[in-house]
Formats: structure tokens, sequence, C-alpha cells
């Protein structure tokens, strides 16, 4: 795991959990939005940067590995947390788990655990696997999931940033691979979330709506206080990522809001 922080000058805390199969370079523009508010403590985790050669173990291990850091930091207390994907995963993680209590959080799309038995988990694990190992093998394949008009930085030479990307997850190793599908899905909270005094919004895209009903529905009873946010005419992840400023600018909205 790296940490790797932002707007140091500010005396409130925002932790932000990327999503998975993005280099962390691409979080950096809605790090350093959030930045003129809060002292962002960006989240990467193991097998996710290409320089620390690690493999990606779970949910749990970066949630612990994150509170660990924090609490070696002298920081008892955050004033907002914010995470994509997978990165949603761990704010629930964290926030019914850690003795640190925190203010606000977005989940961003978060990712629920399952609720079927494991034999079917492990058969969707196996598909998003080789899903994966296929999309990495060809730029058609990319961008036929991810449209270049939307994704792409400048859509005209898309093929060379795809191109980049294929080659960042080919660096991934089966082992990441496995455990990034698995333990997204599959992570451990508690049976019934303790009482918190978070104040929480769900983001998800209405173009994304379909593919992420389940995951809102189990947020929605698991974290019944939760507020549901949709944010118009995207896909997944797509805020975040591609509007960077808007995303901060909308975020900072909600994370700095009086309190009640």
């Amino acid at each position: 795991m790296v940490i790797r922080e932002y707007g140091a000058e500010h005396s409130k805390f925002l932790v932000f959990f990327q999503g998975s199969c993005e280099p962390w370079e691409e979080f950096r523009p809605a790090a350093e939005g959030l930045a003129r508010a809060f002292h962002v403590i960006l989240v990467t985790p193991d097998g996710h940067d290409p320089e620390e050669h690690t493999d990606f173990l779970s949910v749990e291990k970066t949630v612990d590995d994150t509170a660990r850091w924090l609490r070696e930091h002298g920081i008892g207390h955050l004033d907002a947390m914010y995470g994509l994907s997978f990165g949603g995963g761990m704010v629930a993680r964290f926030l019914t788990t850690q003795n640190i209590p925190v203010d606000r959080a977005i989940i961003d799309a978060g990712t629920a655990p399952y609720q079927y038995p494991k034999w079917i988990c492990r058969l969707i694990c196996v598909r998003d696997f080789l899903m994966l190992k296929l999309a990495r093998s060809s730029v058609k394949l990319m961008e036929a999931a991810f449209p270049p008009d939307r994704f792409a930085r400048d859509p005209q030479n898309a093929g060379q940033e795809y191109e980049q990307i294929r080659q960042y997850l080919k660096g991934y190793s089966n082992k990441t691979i496995w455990n990034i599908f698995w333990s997204a899905n599959n992570y451990e909270v508690p049976g019934t979330a303790p009482q918190l005094a978070t104040e929480l919004q769900f983001w998800v895209g209405t173009d994304e709506w379909n593919s992420r009903f389940r995951d809102l529905k189990w947020a929605k009873r698991y974290l019944p206080q939760i507020e549901i946010v949709q944010i118009p005419h995207m896909m997944h992840g797509e805020f975040v990522l591609m509007h960077p400023q808007a995303f901060a600018e909308k975020a900072l909205e909600f994370l700095q809001s009086q309190a009640l």
C-alpha cells in the first residue's frame, strides 16, 4: 500500500480510497481538487502501484493498513472519506470495523458483499477473472467496454491511452486479479452495522443504475441512514476520473456541509 498526501496545509483530514484496475495517477486530479479544502490521504492499495511490486490481498487488509497508518500519524478522527467501487467497499468496511470516527463519507457506486452461497461466488469470480484477462489482451476490447468518447482524455488518439492502461493491467499478477474480484464482492463486515454518527451518501451514475442495483439495495438495507445521490449521465467511475473538477465541487458541497 502507498499513501500520497495532498493539501497538507489543511487541518481537516479526508481519506480517499481509489477504485481498482486504474493507475493511481488517474485519481490524482480529483484528489487535488478535494485538497482545496482537505488534507487528502490518497490510498493506493497493494498491487496497484507498479513500483511497489506487491500483490493485492484484500479489502480487509487495505482498510486495516490504512487505519494503522492513521494511528501511527496521530490521526484519530477523520472529517471526510471517499471511495470508488471496491474503494466504496473499503469505506463501508472502515466505518463499521474501525474505531476512528468519520464525520461524512461518500460511497461512490461501492461494491457490496455477495449474499450467495460460496460456490456461486466462486463461479462469478472466475467469470470476472477471465473477463479482465480477456479485456487486457486487446485495445479494441477495452474500447468496447469503456467508450473512448467518454473515457479517453483525447478521444482522437484513444488507442495510445488505452494501450498504456493495457500495459498497466498486464502487470497485474493472477493473484492480484483474483483477489480484487473476490475481495471486492466478498469482504466481511459485521452482520449488523454499528450505530454510526457519520453522514453518508451513496453516489450512482444514472447510466450505471441497473448494473449497480444490487450494491445500492444492500447499502440501503445495511446503512439505512445513507442518502442516495444520482449523478446524471455518468457511467461507472466516469465522474471522478473524467470530470475531476466537477466531481470535487459536488463532493465538497456535501463533505463541507454544516454538521447537524
